[in-house]
């Protein structure tokens, strides 16, 4: 019985929907964090969409080589998966990319698998570990640095005696004291520039918009998110006189109520973005 380009796409979606599910029980398995789960669940959702919305332009093509290939490098990442040791964690972010690869391997042989480029270079940039990448950009643009002195000046420009030195700011407060808050690669905003980064990348791949907006999507991520980044900075730096609200704020809860506020910021201007360009509705 001959296998339509429709039935080939709803296995190969299915397979990978499969692997999916498998990767994110290994991913909470070995990192408990919560956040990384949902985050990386809408991250392979965005691929499926993607491999899903292409269908009719993919042409399927099997080979014998290119099948053992790709059923080689599956097995091997479910079979390293289940024995990962907790010293293998980076390990993780690389099994989204060896399952598409593996997949379009079998499906579409060596001469088609560059149809499916896009996936590639989502699959290996939406899983890259966001502390990697953020300390190395920490390191070329010095943001904790910047983070302080922007936060200093908007603090002094509200009305408070504040200054900055490296990536500390100084508050003085009447009557209560002097305080020093030392901005570090948690607090800096950076950790929320890469994620608005990479769910700007989701949307300029998910949606046919201008080059010119293609650009300005990513630039408008970085700066949202060094903004929020900003305005967390100036909170704890008042806060640090009260202990138990700065801890709170310092803390994961604090942190992830900034994380979700800049998730549904980002989703809030999207979805208006989409809308005014009429996507939805041609969609």
């Amino acid at each position: 019985m001959k296998i339509n380009t429709y039935q080939n796409q709803s296995i190969f979606c299915l397979c990978l929907i499969n692997i999916a599910l498998f990767y994110l029980i290994i991913t909470w398995r070995v990192t408990g964090n919560l956040d990384r789960v949902i985050t990386d669940s809408l991250f392979y959702s965005a691929i499926i969409y993607l491999f899903w919305q292409r269908q009719d332009q993919v042409k399927f093509r099997s080979e014998i080589s290119s099948s053992f290939i790709g059923t080689v490098l599956i097995t091997i990442v479910v079979i390293k998966s289940l024995s990962l040791l907790s010293f293998e964690n980076y390990f993780i972010f690389l099994i989204p990319f060896f399952t598409i690869v593996g997949l379009s391997l079998i499906t579409c042989g060596f001469s088609g698998i560059l149809q499916y480029r896009k996936e590639f270079f989502l699959s290996g940039i939406l899983f890259f570990p966001s502390e990697v990448a953020g300390m190395a950009l920490e390191k070329l643009t010095s943001v904790t640095i910047v983070n302080a002195k922007v936060a200093a000046y908007l603090l002094y420009y509200v009305g408070f005696n504040v200054n900055s030195t490296g990536n500390k700011v100084l508050l003085s407060l009447p009557k209560i004291g002097d305080f020093q808050a030392v901005v570090n690669y948690s607090c800096s905003g950076m950790p929320m520039i890469i994620l608005l980064f990479k769910l700007g990348l989701i949307l300029i791949f998910l949606f046919p918009f201008s080059s010119k907006e293609r650009i300005l999507i990513p630039i408008f991520s970085i700066i949202a998110g060094f903004i929020l980044g900003v305005i967390r900075v100036c909170i704890l730096t008042l806060l640090i006189p009260q202990p138990t609200n700065f801890n709170y704020w310092h803390g994961n809860n604090g942190s992830q109520i900034f994380s979700t506020l800049a998730i549904m910021l980002f989703v809030s201007l999207s979805y208006w973005w989409i809308q005014k360009q009429g996507f939805l509705i041609r969609q």
